[in-house]
Protein backbone atom coordinates (compact mmCIF):
# COMPACT_ATOMS: atom_id res chain seq x y z
CA UNK A 1 0.00 0.00 0.00
CA UNK A 2 1.32 3.44 -0.95
CA UNK A 3 0.18 7.05 -0.89
CA UNK A 4 -3.62 7.46 -1.36
CA UNK A 5 -4.12 3.72 -1.44
CA UNK A 6 -2.36 3.16 -4.76
CA UNK A 7 -1.48 -0.50 -4.80
CA UNK A 8 -0.54 -3.32 -7.12
CA UNK A 9 -2.18 -6.69 -6.53
CA UNK A 10 -0.31 -10.00 -6.64
CA UNK A 11 -1.67 -10.68 -10.13
CA UNK A 12 -0.12 -7.43 -11.37
CA UNK A 13 -3.34 -5.44 -11.72
CA UNK A 14 -3.56 -2.01 -10.14
CA UNK A 15 -6.18 -0.30 -8.03
CA UNK A 16 -8.48 2.26 -9.61
CA UNK A 17 -6.42 5.23 -8.42
CA UNK A 18 -3.27 3.86 -10.01
CA UNK A 19 -5.22 2.99 -13.16
CA UNK A 20 -6.44 6.59 -13.36
CA UNK A 21 -2.86 7.85 -13.01
CA UNK A 22 -1.71 5.55 -15.80
CA UNK A 23 -4.60 6.74 -18.01
CA UNK A 24 -3.35 10.30 -17.61
CA UNK A 25 0.26 9.22 -18.13
CA UNK A 26 -0.48 7.35 -21.37
CA UNK A 27 -2.38 10.33 -22.76
CA UNK A 28 0.26 12.91 -21.87
CA UNK A 29 3.20 10.82 -23.12
CA UNK A 30 2.33 11.34 -26.79
CA UNK A 31 4.00 8.92 -29.17
CA UNK A 32 3.31 9.36 -32.87
CA UNK A 33 5.82 6.63 -33.71
CA UNK A 34 5.74 3.44 -31.68
CA UNK A 35 9.48 2.86 -31.65
CA UNK A 36 12.76 4.47 -32.69
CA UNK A 37 14.40 1.07 -33.15
CA UNK A 38 16.44 1.42 -36.39
CA UNK A 39 15.98 -2.29 -37.13
CA UNK A 40 12.22 -1.88 -37.52
CA UNK A 41 12.41 0.35 -40.60
CA UNK A 42 10.84 3.38 -38.96
CA UNK A 43 11.16 6.97 -40.23
CA UNK A 44 14.29 9.08 -39.82
CA UNK A 45 14.43 12.78 -39.00
CA UNK A 46 16.64 15.70 -39.95
CA UNK A 47 16.35 17.29 -36.50
CA UNK A 48 15.47 15.95 -33.06
CA UNK A 49 14.30 18.78 -30.80
CA UNK A 50 15.10 17.87 -27.21
CA UNK A 51 13.27 20.12 -24.74
CA UNK A 52 14.82 20.75 -21.35
CA UNK A 53 13.40 18.93 -18.36
CA UNK A 54 14.54 16.93 -15.35
CA UNK A 55 13.88 13.60 -17.11
CA UNK A 56 17.35 12.45 -18.13
CA UNK A 57 15.93 9.55 -20.13
CA UNK A 58 15.01 12.15 -22.75
CA UNK A 59 18.68 13.00 -23.34
CA UNK A 60 19.62 9.33 -23.42
CA UNK A 61 16.95 8.61 -26.02
CA UNK A 62 18.15 11.58 -28.10
CA UNK A 63 21.73 10.30 -28.02
CA UNK A 64 20.63 6.82 -29.13
CA UNK A 65 18.66 8.37 -31.98
CA UNK A 66 21.80 10.09 -33.29
CA UNK A 67 24.00 7.01 -32.88
CA UNK A 68 21.40 4.82 -34.60
CA UNK A 69 20.95 7.21 -37.51
CA UNK A 70 17.34 7.99 -36.60
CA UNK A 71 18.12 11.72 -36.20
CA UNK A 72 20.76 13.69 -38.03
CA UNK A 73 21.06 16.66 -35.66
CA UNK A 74 20.00 17.63 -32.14
CA UNK A 75 18.50 20.98 -31.22
CA UNK A 76 18.43 21.25 -27.42
CA UNK A 77 15.95 23.85 -26.21
CA UNK A 78 15.72 25.30 -22.72
CA UNK A 79 16.78 28.34 -20.77
CA UNK A 80 16.41 28.81 -17.02
CA UNK A 81 12.87 28.13 -15.79
CA UNK A 82 10.82 26.31 -13.20
CA UNK A 83 12.24 22.90 -14.19
CA UNK A 84 15.88 23.96 -13.94
CA UNK A 85 16.33 23.18 -10.20
CA UNK A 86 14.81 19.73 -10.78
CA UNK A 87 17.22 19.10 -13.66
CA UNK A 88 20.17 20.22 -11.53
CA UNK A 89 19.07 17.89 -8.72
CA UNK A 90 18.74 14.97 -11.15
CA UNK A 91 22.25 15.67 -12.49
CA UNK A 92 23.74 15.82 -8.99
CA UNK A 93 22.13 12.49 -8.06
CA UNK A 94 23.26 10.70 -11.19
CA UNK A 95 26.22 8.32 -10.75
CA UNK A 96 27.82 9.38 -14.06
CA UNK A 97 26.57 12.86 -14.93
CA UNK A 98 27.24 14.46 -11.52
CA UNK A 99 30.39 16.18 -12.80
CA UNK A 100 28.37 18.37 -15.18
CA UNK A 101 28.29 21.97 -13.95
CA UNK A 102 24.74 23.21 -13.37
CA UNK A 103 25.06 26.43 -11.35
CA UNK A 104 23.74 29.41 -13.29
CA UNK A 105 23.49 27.47 -16.55
CA UNK A 106 20.59 26.93 -18.92
CA UNK A 107 18.88 23.57 -19.25
CA UNK A 108 20.08 23.34 -22.86
CA UNK A 109 23.72 23.92 -21.87
CA UNK A 110 23.52 21.31 -19.10
CA UNK A 111 21.94 18.70 -21.36
CA UNK A 112 24.38 19.46 -24.18
CA UNK A 113 27.25 18.67 -21.82
CA UNK A 114 25.61 15.35 -20.91
CA UNK A 115 25.12 14.53 -24.59
CA UNK A 116 28.64 15.44 -25.70
CA UNK A 117 30.78 14.47 -22.72
CA UNK A 118 28.91 11.42 -21.42
CA UNK A 119 26.79 10.08 -24.29
CA UNK A 120 29.36 10.51 -27.09
CA UNK A 121 27.27 12.74 -29.33
CA UNK A 122 29.60 14.77 -31.60
CA UNK A 123 29.74 18.44 -30.66
CA UNK A 124 28.95 19.43 -34.24
CA UNK A 125 25.69 17.45 -34.07
CA UNK A 126 24.31 19.63 -31.25
CA UNK A 127 22.80 23.12 -31.41
CA UNK A 128 21.43 24.85 -28.31
CA UNK A 129 18.60 27.33 -27.81
CA UNK A 130 19.09 28.79 -24.33
CA UNK A 131 16.44 31.49 -23.93
CA UNK A 132 13.12 29.61 -23.63
CA UNK A 133 11.51 29.47 -20.20
CA UNK A 134 8.49 27.22 -20.83
CA UNK A 135 6.90 24.90 -23.41
CA UNK A 136 5.51 27.73 -25.52
CA UNK A 137 8.91 29.35 -25.88
CA UNK A 138 10.54 25.94 -26.50
CA UNK A 139 8.33 25.77 -29.58
CA UNK A 140 8.54 29.40 -30.66
CA UNK A 141 12.31 29.73 -30.34
CA UNK A 142 13.14 26.26 -31.68
CA UNK A 143 11.07 26.96 -34.78
CA UNK A 144 12.91 30.27 -35.14
CA UNK A 145 16.30 28.52 -34.96
CA UNK A 146 15.27 25.97 -37.58
CA UNK A 147 13.87 28.68 -39.86
CA UNK A 148 17.20 30.50 -39.61
CA UNK A 149 19.03 27.43 -40.86
CA UNK A 150 16.82 27.22 -43.94
CA UNK A 151 15.08 24.28 -45.56
CA UNK A 152 12.14 22.32 -44.24
CA UNK A 153 13.58 19.69 -41.89
CA UNK A 154 11.65 16.70 -40.68
CA UNK A 155 11.35 17.07 -36.89
CA UNK A 156 11.14 14.62 -34.01
CA UNK A 157 10.11 16.16 -30.69
CA UNK A 158 11.23 14.65 -27.37
CA UNK A 159 10.13 16.00 -23.99
CA UNK A 160 9.39 14.95 -20.41
CA UNK A 161 6.50 12.44 -20.82
CA UNK A 162 4.16 14.57 -18.69
CA UNK A 163 4.73 17.58 -20.97
CA UNK A 164 5.03 15.84 -24.35
CA UNK A 165 1.45 16.44 -25.54
CA UNK A 166 1.35 20.10 -24.48
CA UNK A 167 4.74 20.79 -26.05
CA UNK A 168 3.56 19.25 -29.32
CA UNK A 169 0.42 21.40 -29.16
CA UNK A 170 2.65 24.44 -28.68
CA UNK A 171 4.62 23.59 -31.85
CA UNK A 172 1.35 23.29 -33.78
CA UNK A 173 0.09 26.56 -32.29
CA UNK A 174 3.21 28.53 -33.23
CA UNK A 175 2.91 27.31 -36.83
CA UNK A 176 -0.75 28.27 -37.21
CA UNK A 177 -1.28 30.16 -40.43
CA UNK A 178 2.02 29.02 -41.95
CA UNK A 179 1.55 28.05 -45.58
CA UNK A 180 3.98 25.14 -45.24
CA UNK A 181 4.33 24.21 -41.56
CA UNK A 182 7.00 21.75 -40.54
CA UNK A 183 5.68 18.27 -39.87
CA UNK A 184 6.51 17.42 -36.24
CA UNK A 185 6.32 13.91 -34.77
CA UNK A 186 6.37 13.27 -31.03
CA UNK A 187 8.02 10.44 -29.17
CA UNK A 188 7.99 10.60 -25.37
CA UNK A 189 11.04 8.79 -23.94
CA UNK A 190 8.79 6.39 -22.01
CA UNK A 191 5.20 5.93 -20.91
CA UNK A 192 4.90 6.34 -17.11
CA UNK A 193 4.22 3.19 -15.09
CA UNK A 194 2.65 3.44 -11.63
CA UNK A 195 4.02 1.27 -8.84
CA UNK A 196 3.74 1.07 -5.10
CA UNK A 197 6.86 3.19 -4.50
CA UNK A 198 6.44 5.79 -7.22
CA UNK A 199 6.01 6.32 -10.95
CA UNK A 200 8.70 4.91 -13.18
CA UNK A 201 10.02 4.46 -16.68
CA UNK A 202 8.99 0.84 -17.16
CA UNK A 203 12.64 -0.25 -16.87
CA UNK A 204 12.80 -0.38 -13.10
CA UNK A 205 13.71 3.26 -12.51
CA UNK A 206 11.55 5.54 -10.35
CA UNK A 207 11.27 9.03 -11.83
CA UNK A 208 8.61 10.71 -9.67
CA UNK A 209 7.01 10.19 -6.30
CA UNK A 210 3.27 9.49 -6.50
CA UNK A 211 2.54 12.98 -5.12
CA UNK A 212 4.79 14.71 -7.64
CA UNK A 213 3.53 12.75 -10.65
CA UNK A 214 -0.12 13.25 -9.75
CA UNK A 215 0.38 16.98 -9.30
CA UNK A 216 2.17 17.22 -12.65
CA UNK A 217 -0.37 15.08 -14.50
CA UNK A 218 -3.38 16.95 -13.12
CA UNK A 219 -1.77 20.26 -14.01
CA UNK A 220 -1.06 19.14 -17.57
CA UNK A 221 -4.57 17.84 -18.25
CA UNK A 222 -5.98 21.09 -16.83
CA UNK A 223 -3.77 23.13 -19.19
CA UNK A 224 -4.75 21.06 -22.22
CA UNK A 225 -8.46 21.64 -21.67
CA UNK A 226 -10.17 24.09 -23.98
CA UNK A 227 -12.17 25.93 -21.33
CA UNK A 228 -11.75 28.89 -19.00
CA UNK A 229 -9.19 26.97 -16.89
CA UNK A 230 -7.14 25.69 -19.80
CA UNK A 231 -4.63 26.93 -22.34
CA UNK A 232 -6.88 26.36 -25.38
CA UNK A 233 -8.64 29.04 -27.49
CA UNK A 234 -11.49 29.39 -24.96
CA UNK A 235 -8.99 29.85 -22.12
CA UNK A 236 -5.54 31.44 -22.14
CA UNK A 237 -5.09 30.92 -25.89
CA UNK A 238 -1.55 29.55 -25.55
CA UNK A 239 -2.29 26.44 -27.66
CA UNK A 240 -4.89 25.31 -30.16
CA UNK A 241 -7.75 22.99 -29.34
CA UNK A 242 -6.68 19.60 -27.97
CA UNK A 243 -9.18 16.76 -27.76
CA UNK A 244 -9.11 15.26 -24.26
CA UNK A 245 -10.75 11.82 -24.54
CA UNK A 246 -13.64 11.03 -22.21
CA UNK A 247 -11.73 8.33 -20.26
CA UNK A 248 -8.90 10.80 -19.60
CA UNK A 249 -11.34 13.50 -18.53
CA UNK A 250 -13.12 11.04 -16.22
CA UNK A 251 -9.83 9.91 -14.64
CA UNK A 252 -8.79 13.55 -14.18
CA UNK A 253 -12.06 14.43 -12.43
CA UNK A 254 -11.91 11.39 -10.13
CA UNK A 255 -8.37 12.21 -9.05
CA UNK A 256 -9.07 15.91 -8.65
CA UNK A 257 -12.21 15.42 -6.58
CA UNK A 258 -10.70 12.72 -4.37
CA UNK A 259 -8.46 15.17 -2.53
CA UNK A 260 -5.31 14.69 -4.58
CA UNK A 261 -2.55 17.30 -4.54
CA UNK A 262 -3.23 20.58 -6.30
CA UNK A 263 -1.97 20.61 -9.89
CA UNK A 264 1.62 21.73 -10.26
CA UNK A 265 2.00 25.19 -11.68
Amino acid sequence: MATWGVSVREDGTVTSTAADLETLGRFLARRDVATLDPHRSGPTYDVLVLCGSAVLASAELAARAVHDGVAGHLLVSGGIGHSTPYLAAAIHRHPTYADVVTEGRSEAAILADVLVHHLDVPQEAVTTEEESRHCGENAELSLRVMAGRGGRPSVLLVQDPTMQRRTHASFDHHQRGDARPLVVASHAPFVPVVGTDGVGDGQGGIVWTLDRFTSLALGEVCRLRDDAEGYGPRGAGFIGHVDVPDPVQAAYLRLRTAGRPRPAG
